[in-house]
């Protein structure tokens, strides 16, 4: 796992919540990963906890903590600008109808689900998302844990391009998601060619994939050689079932390479 920075005195990286002179309101909730399939809360509540000492007095230098409220439970993060990625993310079950309140203290029943470098990005079902506070080759690590043992289940990177995760589920209930998987290999694909593309082949099962056409090699053809030699990073799309154990899936769709950075 990467280890936590200080961020610089910018708005964080992918991440950003306004906030207002209010000392608790409704926020808007951001993230790379698009949201828009997750689960929706019943209510979100933003509680600003004053200035993070790593950074100067600005608008986007606040400390929050972010409480999004389920119909039996409730997720809890602190995030504080100057660090990079959250500094915990939380749950606690809603029993007997009695919520709880959006405060940093912690009770007895309160889960911990992540602690550093992981933020909270949504809900499906009893499933928890988590995204890496940065990313590489144009995508984001996404982690996914079971809401009710807190395991984690599985975990890939999915391309910012298209950053949209589609859920789908089967007759017997069971669901699947789809997604552009990013992942590296140990060669460069202009430079290797056919060879190179090979060992991704045999690597992420991709045998039924031409060549990708590579972008982001600076220059024409013929390629620097400094560029060149850079390994590659290959995006695809993917089908993962999740139960009764991760599997990934390749189909059709648009697949790409580009320089790993």
């Amino acid at each position: 796992m990467r280890a936590r920075k200080l961020a610089s005195q910018s708005t964080p990286f992918l991440f950003f919540l306004a906030i207002s002179l209010a000392c608790s309101a409704q926020q808007p909730f951001s993230s790379a990963i698009r949201t828009e399939s997750f689960d929706k809360p019943l209510r979100e509540t933003v509680v600003d906890l004053g200035q993070s000492s790593y950074l100067g007095p600005a608008p986007n230098s606040r400390i929050l903590l972010s409480c999004f409220y389920y119909p039996t439970f409730m997720v809890k993060q602190l995030n504080d600008p100057g660090v990079k990625g959250t500094l915990w993310v939380t749950t606690t079950a809603i029993l007997n109808r009695q919520v709880p309140s959006c405060r940093r203290s912690h009770s007895a029943a309160e889960g911990f689900l992540a602690k550093g470098w992981w933020r909270f990005i949504g809900i499906k079902g009893e499933l928890l998302f988590l995204e890496a506070a940065d990313g590489e080759d144009g995508g984001m690590d996404v982690r996914i844990l079971n809401l009710k043992t807190g395991r984690k289940i599985f975990e890939d990177s999915m391309s910012l391009i298209n950053s949209k995760v589609d859920f789908a589920y089967a007759e017997d209930g069971r669901m699947s998601m789809r997604y552009l998987r990013v992942v590296r290999g140990d060669c460069s694909i202009p430079k290797g060619g056919e060879i190179c593309w090979n060992r991704f082949r045999q690597q992420f099962g991709l045998e039924h994939m031409s060549v990708p056409t590579c972008a982001g090699y600076e220059g024409e053809r013929p390629i620097p050689v400094e560029q060149e030699r850079i390994p590659s990073a290959v995006t695809y799309p993917v089908a993962v079932e999740l139960f009764p154990r991760p599997s990934i899936k390749v189909v059709p769709g648009p697949v790409w390479c580009a320089p790993q950075q």
